[in-house]
C-alpha cells in the first residue's frame, strides 16, 4: 500500500518514506506511528489508541508518542517550512491533516501471514505470539484482560483459561521446553511501568540494592563531556549525587548491606576501581585497571553476595578481550574467572546468582553476535545458554536458577526469562516491557520491581576537513546522522558517493548517499544482512559478505540493485583490486585472492586480516592483523615481502585507519586520549591531525574513509544520546498445566 501526500510517498510494505527520491531516515516505530496517523487520517486518534496500536502489549509512556510527532514534525519539514502535517488537539490526540492518495498494490510482497503494521523487509523472520502474552494485569485502560472478561464473568474466565492454555501449549511446544517444571509452568508478569528518573541527558545501568530501597545509576550530561553515579531511595523524589566530573563513570553497584557503593571510573590512562562509604561520605581507591574498554555503554561490574569481592570485567593486555576477574575488598588482589577466545570481544555485564554460587554474564563474540553464559563464582567452564545471532542489552536473575537478559528481536529489545539448569534450557517473553534501544534492567527480589533503562551512545558519520593544518570543532560537519546506528563508511572510488551501514529501518542494511550525504537510501539485499562492504572500481557496485549466510555478494547500483553471488566460499571483508581482476578475502586470518573471471585463489599471507586496502599503483596490499592487534602490515604483490608499517593503533579499532594518497590516517593514543593520526609514506613518521571529539563508538562499528583526493575523512563517531529510567512491579505467576487443560475441558 503507497500513501502519497504532498510531496511524500509512505510505502507500507516497504516500510520507508521518501521526498521525491530521497529516503527519510526514520526508525521503525517513528515510522509505525505515522503509518498509524495516515491510515486513520478520518479522526482524531486519541494517546491511548496510538499506544495500544504501536507498542501492543506492551505499558510504554505517553512521552514515547509525543516524542516520535516531534520527530516526524522535524522529518517532514515542519519546522522549517511551518507547514502542519499533524494537528494536536489538547487532551484529545492527533490528527493527519494533508489529503493522501492511496494506491493499492498487489499485495503479493508483503511476507505471509503479516498485517500492514507488522510486515517487515522481504523474507525477515516474523514470529507471532498468542494473544496471552499480550496481556498486561497492570493496565487499567483498553486492557486485554477487560475486553476478555466484558463478555460476561463465566465466557469471560472460560476464554481467559482457552487463551492461557494456548499460550502454555506454544511456548511449550515451539519454544521453552518445559521451562517450569515437569507439571507446571512459571513465568514473570509484570505490571504499569512508571518513571523514576528523569532528568536532561541520560541516566542508565540501573542497579538496585540488595534491599531495593537504593537504586543506583549512571549520568551523562547531554554533551557527554561530564558524567556522575545517582542514588535514588525508595519513594525519593531526587536522586542524591554522589560524584560528577570530568571521566567517565559506570558500573554502580552496592554491597549486600547497602552501606557502600562501588563504581569504575574512566580516566586517559587508567579505569580505578572506586568505593564510597555512605556513612562517612568518603571515597577510596581499591584498584586500578587497565583504561580501555571498547566504547562499551553497558555494566561491568557486581558484588558478590558474601561482600567479599567483586567481578568485573578486566585483562592482562592491552590487545585482550575483556574476562571476568574476582578483586577482593579487602586487598584489591585479582583472580582470573573466565577466559574467552582471544579473537573476540570478550565478557562484560557480570551478574550473581542470588545464593552466590554462579556468575552469569553476557559474552561478546563479534560486534551484534551476543550470548549468555554462566560461570561458577569459583571459576572452571563457562556454560552457554543462548545462541543469538543478534544483540543482547544486559542479564539479571529472577531466581537462583532463573535467569532474565534482554534481547534485540526484530529491532526491539525486549526481556526473555530461562531456566538454566533444566535439561534445554529455552527462553519465555516477559510481556509489556520494550525498547529500541538495549535494554539495560535490574531485577530487586526484595521490592519486586524490575529497574530498566534503554540507551546506547547514538553513532552518526561525521566528516573532518583534512585541508586545515590545526583543525578544530567546527571543522567537523555531520554527514549521516539519522535515529538508528550508521556505521563504516566508505567512499566510493570517484569520490562521488558513500556506502555505509544502518539499522534505522530496524535491521541492518547498506545505504548509499551523495558524497555530502544527501539522497540517502537503502540498497535491497533481499533476505541477506550484509556485514562487510566494499566498492567496485568503476563505483557502480558493492561487493559484500552476509552475516551467517556463506558467500561473496555484489549487488548493482545501476540496474535496480540486482544482486548475484560471486562466490560460495566461506569468506569475509571482500575488496576489488584497482584494476578489477581479483578479489582480497580474508579467512581465518589469512588474505587470499580470488580472479574475478572465476578460477583457484591463491594464499598471499600467513599471518593476517583486516580491513584488507591496496595502493593505487596495485603493488602493496595493506591490512590489519587480528581483532585486539594494533598493527598495520603492507604486502609487496610482486616481491610477496611483508612489514609493519604502524604498530600503535588502539586495541581492538583495527578497523579504524584507511588509506589516503601519500599515507596512512588512522586512530591512536596520545598521552591517553584517542587522537587522529597520519602516518607519512616519504617520511615514515607519525604525525597528530586532531583530537577524537567524542566518545569512541563500540569496536567494530568504526571504519575510516578518506576521499579519493584526500581532502576529506570520514569518522564514525559516538554522540550523546538521552534515556530515562523506568519501573515496572513484578510478580511470578505459576500453573501446572494439567490443571488449566482439566479446568479448560470441564467446562
Amino acid at each position: 500500500m503507497l500513501y502519497t501526500f504532498d510531496d511524500y510517498t509512505l510505502d507500507a510494505q516497504e516500510r520507508t518514506l521518501k521526498r521525491s527520491d530521497d529516503t527519510i531516515a526514520l526508525t521503525p516505530k517513528v515510522f509505525e506511528t505515522l503509518l498509524v496517523l495516515v491510515q486513520n487520517r478520518d479522526h482524531i486518534m486519541s494517546k491511548d489508541e496510538l499506544l495500544n496500536t504501536i507498542w501492543p502489549g506492551h505499558v510504554v509512556e505517553e512521552s514515547n508518542i509525543t516524542q516520535n510527532i516531534s520527530v516526524l514534525r522535524k522529518a517532514l519539514g515542519e519546522t522549517v517550512s511551518g507547514k502542519k502535517y499533524i494537528a494536536t488537539f489538547p487532551g484529545r490526540g492527533y490528527k493527519f491533516l494533508e489529503p493522501v492518495v492511496v494506491n493499492d498494490r498487489a499485495p503479493a510482497l508483503l511476507p505471509k501471514g503479516s498485517s500492514t503494521l507488522s510486515a517487515s523487509l522481504p523474507d525477515q523472520k516474523q514470529e507471532s505470539f498468542p494473544v496471552a502474552m499480550r496481556i498486561d494485569p497492570g493496565r487499567s485502560r483498553n486492557s486485554t484482560l477487560r475486553r476478555l472478561l466484558g463478555y460476561g464473568a463465566a465466557s469471560g474466565v472460560l476464554l481467559l483459561l482457552g487463551v492461557l492454555l494456548i499460550y502454555f501449549a506454544h511456548f511449550r511446544n515451539h519454544r521453552t521446553g518445559n521451562a517450569g517444571g515437569i507439571n507446571g509452568v512459571a513465568f514473570i508478569r509484570t505490571g504499569a511501568t512508571h518513571t523514576l528518573v528523569r532528568m536532561e541527558g541520560a541516566q542508565y545501568q540501573p542497579t538496585w540494592s540488595r534491599d531495593g530501597k537504593q537504586l543506583a545509576f549512571v549520568y551523562s550530561n547531554p554533551s557527554e563531556s561530564r558524567s556522575g553515579i545517582y542514588v535514588l531511595a525508595a519513594g525519593g523524589l531526587e536522586p542524591r549525587r554522589i560524584v560528577f566530573g570530568p571521566g567517565g563513570y559506570s558500573s554502580p553497584v552496592f554491597s549486600p548491606d547497602g552501606k557502600l557503593l562501588a563504581y569504575l571510573h574512566r580516566l586517559p590512562n587508567l579505569t580505578e576501581i572506586l568505593i564510597y562509604d555512605f556513612a562517612t561520605s568518603r571515597t577510596r581507591r581499591l584498584t586500578t585497571l587497565l583504561p580501555d574498554h571498547y566504547g562499551l555503554s553497558s555494566r561491568q561490574m557486581d558484588w558478590s553476595p558474601s561482600g567479599d569481592f567483586l567481578v568485573v570485567g578486566e585483562k592482562e593486555a592491552e590487545s585482550d578481550p575483556l574476562s571476568l576477574y574476582r578483586i577482593y575488598i579487602s586487598n584489591g588482589r585479582k583472580i582470573r574467572l573466565t577466559y574467552p577466545d582471544m579473537d573476540i570481544l570478550g565478557d562484560t555485564s557480570p551478574r550473581f546468582s542470588p545464593d552466590g554460587t554462579e556468575v552469569a554474564f553476557i559474552r561478546m563474540k563479534y560486534q551484534f553476535e551476543f550470548d549468555v553464559f554462566v560461570v561458577p563464582v569459583t571459576g572452571g567452564e563457562a556454560r552457554k545458554l543462548t545462541s543469538h545471532s543478534n544483540e543482547l542489552g544486559d542479564v539479571d536473575w529472577d531466581a537462583d536458577r532463573r535467569i532474565v537478559y534482554s534481547a534485540d528481536e526484530n529491532g526491539e529489545f525486549k526481556l526473555w526469562e530461562l531456566d538454566w539448569e533444566s535439561h534445554a534450557p529455552q527462553a519465555i517473553p516477559v510481556p509489556s516491557i520494550a525498547t529500541d534501544m538495549p535494554l539495560q534492567f535490574s531485577i530487586s527480589r526484595a521490592a519486586h520491581q524490575i529497574a530498566f533503562s534503554g540507551y546506547r551512545p547514538d553513532l552518526n558519520i561525521w566528516s573532518l576537513d583534512l585541508t586545515r593544518k590545526l583543525p578544530s570543532p567546527a571543522d567537523w560537519n555531520p554527514v549521516i546522522h539519522t535515529p538508528g546506528q550508521d556505521i563504516v563508511p566508505s567512499f566510493s572510488p570517484d569520490g562521488k558517493k558513500i556506502a555505509f551501514r544502518s539499522d534505522v529501518t530496524g535491521r541492518l542494511q547498506i545505504w548509499v548517499s551523495g558524497a555530502d550525504g544527501s539522497h540517502a537510501a537503502p540498497i535491497d539485499t533481499g533476505s541477506l544482512l550484509p556485514s562487510v562492504i566494499g566498492w567496485t572500481p568503476d563505483s557502480q557496485s558493492i561487493v559484500f559478505c552476509a552475516a551467517s549466510v556463506p558467500g561473496i555478494y555484489e549487488v548493482s547500483l545501476s540496474h535496480k540493485f540486482p544482486l548475484r553471488k560471486i562466490s560460495d566460499v566461506h569468506m569475509s571483508h571482500p575488496f576489488y583490486s584497482v584494476d578489477s581482476k581479483w578479489i582480497f578475502v580474508q579467512e581465518d586470518s589469512f588474505i587470499y585472492r580470488f580472479p574475478v573471471s572465476g578460477g583457484p585463489g591463491q594464499m598471499l599471507t600467513d599471518q593476517g586480516g583486516t580491513p584488507i586496502m591496496e595502493s593505487k599503483d596495485g603493488r602493496y596490499l595493506y591490512f590489519g592483523h587480528g581483532r585486539m592487534d594494533t598493527t598495520i602490515s603492507r604486502l609487496d604483490l610482486t616481491t610477496r615481502q611483508q612489514q609493519v608499517v604502524i604498530n600503535s593503533l588502539i586495541p581492538g579499532y583495527r578497523d579504524a585507519w584507511t588509506l589516503a594518497p601519500h599515507g596512512i590516517v588512522f586512530l591512536t593514543y596520545n598521552a591517553g586520549k584517542p587522537v587522529i593520526a597520519f602516518h607519512d609514506f616519504a617520511t615514515g613518521k607519525d604525525r597528530e591531525i586532531a583530537d577524537f571529539p567524542s566518545a569512541l563508538p563500540l569496536i567494530a562499528a568504526s571504519g575510516f574513509s578518506v576521499s579519493p583526493d584526500g581532502r576529506r575523512l570520514l569518522v564514525v563517531r559516538a554522540d550523546p544520546a538521552s534515556a530515562n529510567i523506568q519501573a515496572a512491579a513484578f510478580s511470578r505467576a505459576q500453573k501446572p498445566i494439567a490443571q488449566l487443560e482439566s479446568a479448560f475441558r470441564g467446562q
